[in-house]
């Protein structure tokens, strides 16, 4: 599939780039409509998200157009949950509280990384011989467009599920645990669905994050995400107990540096599978910024196209 050189979308080209997040904001509840079980839901986002995408970048052929629609998506998303909040306060008062369930995160999830993928495919496989600035300027303004969709959506599902995912409970008791990998040992001991779920829940709830901050930052490393980790994880750890909103871990946050570092590690082996297609020379796929094309050895200076 051939991807157009980049430039701003037109108002047509913006406004089917937005009619396509308007249909993907829409699969989730269209899903549940027709379909009673949850993995069957699944298998639906995902096949019909990616049928959208690849229609729309088939239509537009731009980078941009699969970044603003991932962003108009996130947009709708949020707008729905305002929405919910306002009424849900009007309706029922202090007694109403939103909430996140499995299904809810899952979808949340399938719909921002199934064009995500598309367009980072795409990307990875592209030679160097079609590629042009044009393109690299096209690519970094998904990035961008997609960066901040997946920071709305990550804040989220951050605050309505991991913080605060239901009514504070300021003066009952509280638990937690401080002994390192106690916590982790009595799941395993006698795991179940919902054990799994905790554990992988608690492992990649990070890892947006810290992926967000290594294309931000691309010199970030293994290291800082740790440090990242720690600080977030403790953090969160606080007001879950300052609120009474879950148990308090130590092991929580040592699933939150492994899921950290796994950000990290994401966003270097798809600079990494870039690399290899391309024989070394784009060394750095994954940016904000507008990265032109690399010199040939002998070459004199890059003309960089405006």
């Amino acid at each position: 599939m051939t991807v157009l050189p980049g430039q701003k979308l037109s108002i047509g080209e913006s406004f089917i780039s937005i009619a396509a997040g308007l249909m993907m904001f829409l699969l989730p509840n269209d899903a549940h409509n027709q379909f009673e079980s949850e993995i069957v839901c699944y298998g639906y986002i995902f096949v019909v998200g990616l049928l959208i995408t690849s229609v729309l970048i088939m239509l537009i052929k731009r980078y941009e157009a699969i970044g603003t629609e991932m962003l108009a998506t996130s947009v709708f998303i949020l707008i729905k949950l305002v929405f919910s909040i306002v009424t849900g306060i009007i309706s029922k008062g202090r007694e109403y509280w939103p909430s996140l369930n499995e299904y809810n995160i899952v979808s949340i999830f399938l719909i921002w990384v199934t064009p995500f993928g598309i367009a980072i495919a795409l990307r990875i496989v592209s030679g160097m011989k079609s590629d042009s600035n044009d393109k690299r300027r096209s690519f970094a303004r998904f990035m961008t467009l997609s960066m901040r969709s997946l920071m709305i959506v990550y804040g989220i599902v951050l605050i309505f599920k991991l913080i605060i995912p239901t009514t504070p409970k300021l003066e009952a008791e509280r638990s937690f645990y401080i002994i390192p990998f106690d916590f982790i040992r009595t799941i395993i001991s006698d795991i179940g669905t919902d054990d799994i779920v905790y554990l992988i829940w608690h492992l990649i709830i990070l890892m947006p994050l810290t992926f967000y901050l290594s294309v931000l930052i691309p010199k970030l490393k293994v290291w800082h995400s740790v440090i990242i980790a720690i600080s977030l994880g403790l953090a969160i750890e606080a007001l879950q107990f300052l609120f009474n909103t879950g148990t308090a871990s130590v092991d929580d946050i040592v699933l939150y540096i492994s899921g950290a570092v796994l950000g990290v590690v994401l966003k270097n082996l798809i600079d990494f599978l870039r690399r290899k297609m391309t024989g070394g020379s784009d060394k750095c796929m994954l940016s904000f910024e507008y990265i032109p094309l690399p010199r040939k050895p002998g070459q004199g200076a890059q003309i960089v196209e405006e």
